[in-house]
């Protein structure tokens, strides 16, 4: 059975206009994206990129310029939808006035968790976020790092199907990092729909089965890390070099080092792989081993993307 879309946009465009009509931005620019269920997916870019606006196009905070945005097979205007969504905004904006346990009590109450289950679901995520603690505590108190857990909590509030998370990361340290990813991972054994946008690549590759990079408001890549891995590096694993191949290496970009008493020849693309493996049959160099190393999400972003004009 085909999965349903969680998310897709036909042709999304957003453009602001300034003063008279005149001076339009375009944020987001003929759009087309699809989300299945049950996938965690990383939304990427530059700052300006059209990732926010995107994002406030799905939620039907702002209405597109042209095109169409909808969540389960429904058009984002549509209310009901919306139960099914939960969302951690960029700037977590808290009450502050309440401590953590009653916080997330009354958004339970909004999002119309019923009254007998909502103890038990404030305490699930407490426990879940690691803000047990934490619960007797005025929210006005909490580090930024306690404010994010507690945002959350609060996304999470109703058990929904698709959680849109906007930088989610930013105020963790290391270790709520990793308890961040193993939730997500949680989530998604759940069959939940995770989609995420951040500038921190590394927690993206770790646990993101796809992702989509944006700039201008243009979609420039999606795929999964191994389809849009075009360019792979390689390593040669040899016993000796002799003298002649080193100096015929110096020339070249391959970089050469010692692993394990062994000797590796890194090659960063298959041209040169090709032109170093002639080399060493030629010299009568065996290859005791050949390695491939995809590129790396970083390396997929910065290949991806214009780079913006040197100052």
């Amino acid at each position: 059975m085909t999965a349903m879309s969680a998310i897709r946009t036909e042709n999304l465009c957003k453009t602001y206009t300034g003063r008279w009509n005149r001076d339009e931005t375009s944020a987001v620019r003929t759009l087309n994206l699809e989300v299945k269920e049950g996938e965690i997916f990383g939304f990427l870019g530059p700052n300006g990129a059209g990732k926010t606006t995107t994002i406030h196009l799905l939620l039907n905070l702002i209405r597109p310029t042209s095109g169409a945005a909808h969540l389960f097979d429904r058009p984002v205007t549509e209310t009901e939808v919306h139960r099914r969504l939960g969302y951690l905004p960029e700037s977590v904006n808290l009450h502050t006035y309440y401590r953590g346990g009653e916080l997330l009590n009354f958004y339970a109450a909004l999002c119309g968790v019923p009254v007998e289950k909502r103890a038990d679901r404030v305490n699930e995520l407490l426990k879940l976020l690691q803000l047990e603690d934490a619960a007797e505590k005025s929210v006005a108190k909490y580090s930024k790092g306690m404010a994010q857990r507690i945002g959350f909590a609060q996304a999470m509030i109703h058990d929904p199907d698709l959680l849109i998370l906007d930088e989610p990361t930013a105020s963790l340290d290391p270790v709520g990092r990793k308890e961040f990813r193993d939730v997500l991972l949680g989530l998604k054994r759940r069959g939940k729909t995770v989609f995420i946008s951040s500038h921190i690549l590394s927690e993206v590759e770790t646990v993101c089965d796809r992702v989509a990079i944006l700039q201008n408001g243009e979609l420039k890549r999606v795929g999964t890390l191994r389809q849009l891995s075009a360019a792979k590096s390689s390593k040669l694993i040899v016993d000796i070099l002799p003298a002649p191949v080193m100096e015929a290496l110096a020339a070249t970009t391959a970089e050469v080092t010692m692993v394990q008493g062994k000797i590796a020849i890194r090659c960063a693309d298959e041209a040169l792989r090709h032109t170093v493996e002639a080399l060493l049959q030629q010299h009568g160099v065996g290859i005791f081993q050949r390695e491939t190393e995809a590129q790396s999400l970083e390396e997929i972003f910065f290949s991806s993307i214009t780079p913006p004009p040197k100052l």
